[in-house]
């Protein structure tokens, strides 16, 4: 069958002459019409618009353009025109308009591309994810991008003009930053927040057409190429460890011009406290001034599970606490759920915010009564559940009579499930220990103490010796009770209250020879009082974190944390082992910890070295 002619010879000669040959010979079928209209056309051998414009205006039979197939037939004419006439448009008013203009330029295919690369609908994942989904290498998108970024060049000037202008002008009002919220009323940016599907799909959409000056990420879009952007994210955490802070916002941009990081200050401020998650404060003298995040570990953890809405494991809150937070060891992390009041344990590895489960933990708390009094009458040590009625003893039930009886002052929870009765204010194990130090009546030897142990308890003794505030080591392997020692509680309060003076007064840590010095000139110290009796005074006794090499710092300091992490990035960053002179060449700020790196490598289960000299990451 002969296709039909574009041109009917009955089609009047004004539009034979106005109208465009590639519109007249448009096939109606490629319209989107309902399936009804299509077939109505077919019958009267209407096939393309120029035959439906030929179409004589009364007919022997049925009406093709009646029962509003007519009004069809000229809204899908609309629809298909609308893409092309467009993009000749100087304002964008909603958005159908700026995806006509997007999208009349290019050709069907780059027309997809387009809504793949930037994410009409929904954002589009990352470029290499994206690139594994359509199966083609991470060259090949770029090269499918470029292409589509070249063909809008040269037929959409007009809208990226526009775009560029008002995207530079927003980004020099906001230091750089742009967030929707900020965009200017009337802008394509404030248009596509009230009108496209995706209310950041502007800023996306200027990212993607001008990649070496703008970066998009998580809902703001900067005034920087994306290379500079990594850039600056690695450098920054660096800059601001806890130990430096607080440090002043235009020392900052110093040290940072210095690295050969052009940084505009509203980048440098969000950057700081999204992603190195450093407060900022106004400092009388100084201005702006980073200082440590007030948050604490358990206010975070409660952030990640009211955005989460459901309980959460352990090992899930921890990845997600260092992929937000750049810091937090699992340790840490199960450490504050298990005893911050703010969340309860639901299963093993499975915790939620206690506000969530407030009626549940009311209906099991007579049953946790009854447990806890029936501890109380047997005595001895016993499995939780077995104490339960065989009906009650389901996984979450277990766990919310073990949080009853955690807070309950009659029990004393033993680990594992077991518990016992809180008949005596120690342990056994404990006042054990306690009457055999009376017994000796000074210090012991540690491991000679620790081979006289049963072996079933030799643990869990030498972590009483080594962390239990009783008792104290005043030197290397060798272990007294505290109480043979001048610290009552009154002297102990003194001596914490004076130390925590100090490192005000020097930047948060110090020597323990300086801190010494300064106590022997009090009643406080004295020759008795050594720079090893000091520290493990202060290490159990103390909010304070101490490090090799006889460094004392404030626990919230993290100091620990801040000088191991910036020692792996070392050894990332040169891809070899180092020695500690590498290191120290390679980071100078480390200098002042030079003592304590070699002990912190040594212990860093993430670092390996072959013969105590040289290190590398495992």
């Amino acid at each position: 069958m002969n296709a039909p002619s574009p041109v009917p010879p009955c089609l009047p000669t004004t539009w034979a002459t106005l109208l465009p040959q590639a519109l007249l010979a448009l096939p109606v079928a490629a319209l989107g019409l309902p399936a009804e209209v299509r077939e109505t056309f077919t019958a009267h051998a209407i096939l393309t618009v120029a035959d439906a414009l030929a179409f004589p205006a009364t007919t022997d039979g049925a009406d093709p353009f009646a029962d509003g197939r007519g009004q069809a037939l000229a809204a899908a004419l609309q629809r298909a025109l609308l893409d092309g006439l467009a993009q000749f448009s100087t304002t964008a008013t909603d958005w159908p308009t700026v995806r006509s203009q997007l999208l009349g330029p290019l050709a069907d295919e780059e027309r997809r591309w387009l809504e793949q690369l930037v994410g009409f609908d929904h954002e589009a994942p990352p470029a290499p994810a994206l690139a594994r989904e359509l199966g083609i290498t991470t060259a090949a998108l770029d090269d499918r991008a470029e292409q589509v970024r070249a063909r809008l060049t040269a037929r959409a000037s007009t809208l990226l003009t526009r775009l560029h202008q008002e995207a530079a002008t927003d980004l020099r009002a906001y230091d750089g930053v742009l967030r929707v919220e900020h965009a200017a009323v009337g802008s394509v940016v404030h248009v596509l927040a009230h009108t496209a599907p995706e209310r950041d799909l502007g800023l996306r959409l200027i990212a993607f057409l001008f990649p070496r000056e703008c970066h998009y990420q998580r809902g703001v879009l900067f005034g920087m190429s994306p290379r500079r952007y990594r850039r600056l994210l690695r450098t920054l955490p660096r800059l601001v460890p806890p130990h430096r802070l607080p440090l002043p916002i235009d020392g900052l941009l110093a040290e940072l011009r210095a690295l050969d990081h052009q940084v505009p200050r509203g980048v440098l401020l969000h950057l700081l406290r999204s992603e190195a998650h450093v407060a900022i404060e106004l400092d009388p003298r100084h201005g702006e001034v980073a200082v440590a995040d007030p948050r604490t570990p358990g206010a975070r953890l409660v952030e990640l599970l009211q955005e989460a809405g459901q309980p959460q494991a352990a090992t899930d809150l921890a990845f997600a606490y260092r992929e937000r937070f750049r810091c937090g060891s699992p340790a840490m992390i199960a450490r504050h759920l298990r005893r911050s009041p703010e969340f309860v344990r639901l299963g093993p590895d499975l915790f939620a915010l206690r506000a969530d489960h407030q009626k549940e933990l009311a209906a099991v708390a007579p049953l946790a009564d009854k447990v806890a009094r029936r501890l109380g009458a047997e005595g001895g040590r016993h499995h939780v559940a077995d104490l339960l009625p065989a009906e009650e003893r389901d996984e979450r039930t277990v766990h919310y009579v073990l949080d009853h009886l955690g807070r309950d002052v009659r029990v004393r929870l033993l680990g594992r499930g077991d518990a016992c009765a809180a008949s005596h204010r120690r342990s056994n194990v404990l006042e054990q220990l306690l009457t055999a130090f009376r017994k000796a009546a000074g210090d012991v030897v540690l491991g000679k103490f620790l081979d006289n142990q049963p072996p079933a308890q030799q643990r869990l003794v030498e972590r009483l010796l080594r962390h239990n505030r009783l008792f104290v080591m005043p030197a290397d392997d060798r272990v007294d009770t505290l109480s043979n020692w001048p610290f009552n509680q009154e002297r102990m309060q003194r001596l914490i209250a004076m130390v925590q003076d100090q490192l005000r007064q020097r930047t948060g840590y110090a020597h323990a020879s300086a801190i010494k010095a300064h106590l022997d000139r009090t009643d406080l110290g004295g020759d008795w009082l050594t720079v090893p009796l000091l520290l493990d005074v202060l290490r159990r006794n103390g909010p304070f974190d101490v490090l090799p090499g006889d460094l004392v710092a404030r626990a919230d300091l993290d100091l620990t944390g801040s000088v191991r992490r910036t020692l792996r990035q070392a050894l990332r960053d040169a891809g070899t082992s180092l020695t500690i002179e590498d290191v120290l060449r390679a980071r100078p700020e480390l200098s002042e910890f030079a003592p304590c790196l070699a002990a912190l490598l040594d212990k860093d289960p993430l670092v390996q070295t072959p013969d105590g000299v040289h290190f590398m990451l495992a």
